[in-house]
């Protein structure tokens, strides 16, 4: 597998027929100059279409088309920056004004769909939700760390089946739950830091982060899985009648217990993972250098 120029940062299913991208353009990165590259891929033929943005997007997620209103794509960047891209073209705005946000607070982490919102969220526990009509409000009262504190805290994911029940996880292995709009600490198994979060169509809880910590959440508490992975687990990713983590380097699956097995991609040695995301029938992953798609988790795809 060559490479391309591109770096990717985040991956996208919209449907089995359009796959989308947010990457950089090494030589670009290399001499510090700001830059994204919105790609789109139309499937099967993986014909790739761009735009180029002139400022760092590292996330995006879709609003699905509701009544009369169509799909919205939305993407933001560290600095709280937010692009939209409708059928009526693009928009710039931002999750919070100047002295209020991310230029305060620290660098966004996560965008998610989650119902009909759009949530972001980042370092001191900032929580942000886009509505349809697309405005931004904060959702972060309880939560949101004090200016006068000093300790390294922040939300590095966010998930929920719906908007009644979220979770956000995060630093020093923080795990927070949302109901009935108010934020509350839960007692973490993990005591390193968080990177992903997901509530699966069963109602449990997958955490996983730093030294591939593991946990699950259900009825009877949380439960910590023996990984045996000593690298990081960025994302989780349900799909079919299976459980999928990603570390930098391979894709994994996991067994009835919870234990992770490796996915053999068919692809090399050399393909790069770390973020997953499922609809349509369609699981995409994306690594630093690959994307590589599956339509049943064992024949799998290159897309770069």
């Amino acid at each position: 597998m060559t490479d391309n120029g591109y770096s990717y940062l985040h991956g996208l299913v919209q449907d089995r027929h359009t796959l989308r991208a947010v990457a950089q353009i090494d030589s670009l990165t290399r001499m510090g100059a700001p830059n994204t590259s919105m790609i789109k891929w139309a499937m099967p033929s993986a014909a790739r279409s761009v735009y180029h943005l002139q400022w760092d997007c590292t996330r995006m997620a879709i609003l699905p088309a509701v009544d009369d209103v169509g799909l919205t794509l939305v993407y933001t960047g560290p600095d709280g920056r937010v692009g939209q891209a409708t059928a009526a073209g693009l928009e710039d705005t931002t999750v919070a004004p100047p002295g209020d946000g991310p230029d305060v607070h620290g660098v966004i982490r996560d965008l998610q769909t989650i119902g009909d919102g759009v949530y972001a969220v980042g370092m001191a526990r900032q929580v942000y939700r886009r509505d349809r009509s697309g405005t931004w409000a904060r959702h972060d009262a309880g939560v949101l760390q004090s200016s006068d504190e000093m300790a390294l805290v922040g939300f590095n994911a966010i998930h929920g089946r719906d908007e009644a029940t979220l979770y956000a996880v995060g630093f020093g292995g923080e795990i927070w739950c949302r109901e009935a709009e108010q934020w509350r600490p839960l007692e973490s198994p993990v005591a390193s830091i968080l990177n992903a979060v997901h509530v699966l169509p069963d109602g449990r809880v997958l955490v996983a982060g730093q030294h591939g910590a593991l946990a699950l959440l259900d009825s009877g508490g949380w439960r910590t899985i023996n990984t045996e992975i000593e690298t990081q687990i960025w994302d989780i990713q349900p799909f079919g009648d299976a459980i999928y983590i990603a570390t930098s380097d391979a894709l994994y699956r996991l067994a009835s217990d919870l234990r992770p097995k490796r996915v053999d991609m068919g692809l090399g040695t050399d393909v790069t993972c770390g973020q997953l995301h499922a609809a349509d029938g369609v699981l995409l992953s994306t690594g630093r250098k690959h994307q590589c798609w599956s339509d049943d988790g064992i024949a799998w795809h290159a897309i770069t």
